[in-house]
């Protein structure tokens, strides 16, 4: 399966250019499925047909998806967080609050760029073409394994062994929220498929970015900018 990301600025015209090369990818032959991962969504727009947050038909060979951030978010990490904003209510912060900063830095992005995970295990497709949020920051998430690891070593610092032993004793003297197997079977889960999507989009035969630019200064110094960060992953 081939991925291309379509990336830039915003207003450059990223859709634009997404909506066409699916279309070509499609006359070719290919099975091609584009998505929409701004908030913004104008993909069903320039195909002048409404879309949803699963894959429609367009024209032959072709699919688009509009995907729903809340939805997306529920789906992928909706047990972590649950378990997690419950542990900072209990430590004493607000509930509203506590399920704001449940949710880690990054996730709308990476609960989008999850579908390309799940299109490759599914294997419906020979080409996945996004249409990225008009900023550099999906392209940060190719570290987003590490910095998860960090992340979970410090919010879940024993291991699910240890947890089982002791959740009896804290839930009973200290009514603290410990995690169950299920939290620790999505977490487990969640880190397998961020490291998919590293493997996947780091990968030359499989992953490619398209960088979408016009002729004004602060457009091509941002183009510039994340040229110079993919540099990094080769």
């Amino acid at each position: 399966m081939r991925i291309i990301l379509c990336v830039g600025k915003g207003g450059v015209g990223k859709t634009s250019v997404a909506a066409a090369t699916a279309l070509r990818s499609a006359e070719l032959g290919y099975k091609t499925i584009v998505l929409s991962t701004d908030s913004a969504h104008s993909l069903a727009d320039s195909f002048d047909i409404p879309l949803g947050s699963e894959p429609q038909l367009i024209v032959p060979n072709l699919w688009g998806q509009e995907t729903a951030i809340a939805q997306t978010m529920e789906t992928q990490w909706g047990t972590i967080q649950k378990y997690m904003a419950a542990l900072l209510a209990w430590r004493g912060m607000d509930e509203v609050v506590a399920e704001e900063v449940a949710v880690l830095p990054g996730m709308e992005e990476l609960a989008n760029l999850l579908y390309i995970v799940r299109y490759e295990n599914e294997g419906q497709y020979d080409v996945v073409i996004m249409d990225c949020a008009p900023t550099g920051e999906t392209l940060r998430l190719l570290s987003f394994p590490e910095m998860l690891h960090w992340w979970m070593t410090r919010m879940f610092p024993i291991g699910r062994k240890v947890t089982t032993m002791i959740s009896p004793l804290a839930r009973v003297v200290l009514n603290m929220p410990v995690p169950d197997n299920e939290v620790f079977d999505s977490i487990e889960e969640l880190y397998s498929e961020l490291e998919k999507i590293r493997t996947l989009l780091t990968n030359a035969e499989k992953a490619s970015v398209r960088l979408v630019v016009n002729p004004e200064k602060m457009v091509i110094k941002e183009a510039q900018r994340i040229l110079t960060w993919l540099n990094l992953y080769g």
